[in-house]
C-alpha cells in the first residue's frame, strides 16, 4: 500500500491544478446565464468532440464496464458497448430535430416544456435531477473507492475533494470551464488506456499467457452462450441508452455546437473512438476477475493495475483516474445547475441575469455537499447507475415521439411514461433486470400509442 501522505497529497495538487485551469480559462468568457450554461453556437467539431468524448465516458470508462465484464463476462460488455454506441446514433438523428424545434433551448425541459406542458415538463425536470444526482454520486464513489484501495483513504474525503474542486471551477466558468478541461481530460483518457493497456500485457507475459490463464480459471466470462451474460449485457445496453438522453449535460453541448454538421461530425468521431475503448476495459474487468484480483467488481480495473504495476506506475494511474473523474463531475454539476437556474428562471420572471447567475454558482454548492455525503456510504456504482437508468427507460418514448407526431398530447405523455415507471419497479425489487427496463420501454409505448389513435378517433 502506497503512503497515505502521498495520496493525499496527489489528490490535494491534482484537484487544485485542474481548478485553476478552469477558472483561468474562463476568465472574462461570459457575463450572461446563458453563456454560463450553454456557451451557445461557439463549439466546432474538435471541440464538440473531446468533450463529448470526456463527457460520455469520463471516469465511468474505467468502473462500469470493467465492472460488468467482471460479472457478466464478454458478452454483457458487448451489450453494454452496443447500447452506447446506439446512444450516439439517437443524438445523431434527435439533435437537429431538438435544436430546430427549440432553437434557444438549453436543455431538454425546454422541449418538454414547450412541446406538452407543465405537467410533462415537472416530470421530465424531476427525472432529469434525480438522474444526474444519482450519476454524480455513483461517479464519487467510483474514486472515493479507488484512494481507499489504494492508501485507505476515507471516502468521504476524496468525495468532497474532488466535488468542491471541481465546483470552485463550474461555480465560476460554467460550461466553457467544463468543456476546455475536457480537452485536457480526453488527452489523459487516451494516455491512461494506453499505459493500462501495455502495461497489464507486459507484467502479465503477453495477450496469450492473459487470455489463457483468465479462460482456464473463469471460462464462463469468456462464453458466447452465457445466458446471465447475455441478458446482463442487454440490460446494461437499454439502460445506458435511455438514461444518457436525459443527461442535461449532453444537451447543453448539444445547443453550444455551432451547426449541425459540426455535431454529428462529433459525434461519429465518438462512435469510432468509445467503442473500442469500452470493449478495451470490459476486458480488463474479465481479466482482473478470472486472474483473481477483483474482488470488489466496482473497482475491477483498479486492483489489476495495483496487483501487477509497480509503486510509479500505480501513481500514474490514479492522478490520471482523478482527472477523469472531474470532467465527468463538471459535466453533471454543469447540467444540474443548468436545469435548476432555468426552471428559477421560468419562476422568477424579475429576477434580473446577474442575479440568476449568482443563484446558479450557489446551486452547485448545494448540490454537491450531500451527493459527497451518499458517496461516503461506498454502495455499488454499477447498481447506482442502473436505479437511476429504471426511472428513464419509462419515460422515453413518450418524450421523444412527441417530436415526430404532433397529435401526442401531454396527458397521453404524462400517463404512459408513469405506468412505464410503475410497470419495472417491482422486477427491478425482485432482481429480475432485464424485464424491469424492457417492460417500461413497451409499456409506456403501446399506452402512447393507443392513447394518440384513440385521441384521433375522438
Amino acid at each position: 500500500m502506497i503512503s497515505s501522505a502521498n495520496v493525499y497529497a496527489l489528490l490535494i495538487f491534482t484537484v487544485i491544478a485542474f481548478t485553476a485551469v478552469g477558472i483561468i480559462y474562463s476568465r472574462g468568457k461570459f457575463d450572461t446565464l446563458d453563456d454560463f450554461i450553454t456557451a451557445r453556437g461557439t463549439a466546432g467539431t474538435k471541440m464538440l468532440s473531446t468533450t463529448f468524448l470526456a463527457s460520455f465516458l469520463g471516469v465511468f470508462i474505467l468502473f462500469t464496464p470493467p465492472e460488468a465484464g467482471s460479472i457478466g463476462g464478454i458478452t454483457t460488455v458487448i451489450g453494454y458497448a452496443l447500447g452506447l454506441g446506439g446512444l450516439y446514433f439517437a443524438f445523431i438523428i434527435l439533435s437537429p430535430k431538438i435544436r430546430s424545434y427549440l432553437p434557444q433551448g438549453s436543455t431538454l425541459n425546454d422541449f418538454a416544456r414547450k412541446r406538452y406542458g407543465k405537467k410533462m415538463y415537472g416530470l421530465i425536470l424531476l427525472l432529469s435531477i434525480f438522474y444526474m444526482f444519482v450519476h454524480l454520486v455513483a461517479e464519487l464513489t467510483a474514486i472515493a473507492f479507488v484512494a481507499y484501495e489504494l492508501a485507505g483513504i476515507p471516502l468521504l474525503f476524496t468525495a468532497l475533494l474532488i466535488g468542491l474542486g471541481t465546483m470552485i471551477y463550474i461555480a465560476y466558468g460554467g460550461l466553457r470551464a467544463s468543456m476546455f478541461t475536457d480537452m485536457i481530460q480526453m488527452v489523459f483518457v487516451l494516455v491512461f488506456l494506453l499505459i493500462t493497456g501495455i502495461g497489464v500485457v507486459y507484467y502479465l507475459g503477453g495477450i496469450g499467457n492473459i487470455l489463457s490463464l483468465s479462460r482456464e480459471n473463469a471460462p464462463e466470462l469468456f462464453s458466447f452462450s452465457n445466458t446471465g451474460g447475455i441478458e446482463f449485457g442487454l440490460t446494461l445496453g437499454i439502460a445506458v441508452f435511455v438514461a444518457n438522453l436525459f443527461h442535461q449535460g449532453y444537451w447543453q453541448r448539444i445547443y453550444s455546437g455551432k451547426n449541425d454538421k459540426a455535431i454529428k461530425k462529433s459525434l461519429i468521431f465518438c462512435i469510432i473512438i468509445a467503442l473500442p475503448i469500452m470493449m478495451l476495459t470490459g476486458v480488463l474487468g474479465i481479466v482482473s476477475t478470472g486472474l483473481g484480483y477483483a474482488e470488489n467488481p466496482s473497482v475491477a480495473l483498479f486492483s489489476l493495475v495495483y496487483g501487477i504495476f509497480p509503486i510509479g506506475l500505480i501513481i500514474m494511474v490514479f492522478m490520471l483516474a482523478l482527472v477523469l473523474v472531474m470532467s465527468t463531475v463538471d459535466t453533471l454539476l454543469n447540467g444540474m445547475v443548468a436545469t435548476f437556474s432555468g426552471n428559477t428562471r421560468g419562476i422568477l420572471k424579475n429576477m434580473d441575469s446577474k442575479s440568476l447567475l449568482g443563484f446558479a454558482r450557489v446551486l452547485t454548492l448545494v448540490i454537491i455537499i450531500p451527493a459527497a455525503l451518499i458517496a461516503a456510504q461506498g454502495y455499488s456504482v454499477l447498481y447506482l447507475f442502473l436505479v437511476a437508468d429504471l426511472l428513464c427507460a419509462g419515460v422515453v418514448f413518450p418524450l421523444f415521439y412527441g417530436l415526430f407526431n404532433k397529435k401526442v398530447t401531454e396527458n397521453t405523455a404524462v400517463l404512459a411514461s408513469l405506468l412505464g415507471i410503475a410497470s419495472g419497479i417491482p422486477f427491478f425489487m425482485a432482481n429480475q433486470l432485464l424485464i424491469s427496463f424492457t417492460l417500461p420501454i413497451l409499456i409506456s409505448a403501446v399506452v402512447t400509442l393507443l392513447g394518440t389513435w384513440y385521441g384521433q378517433k375522438s
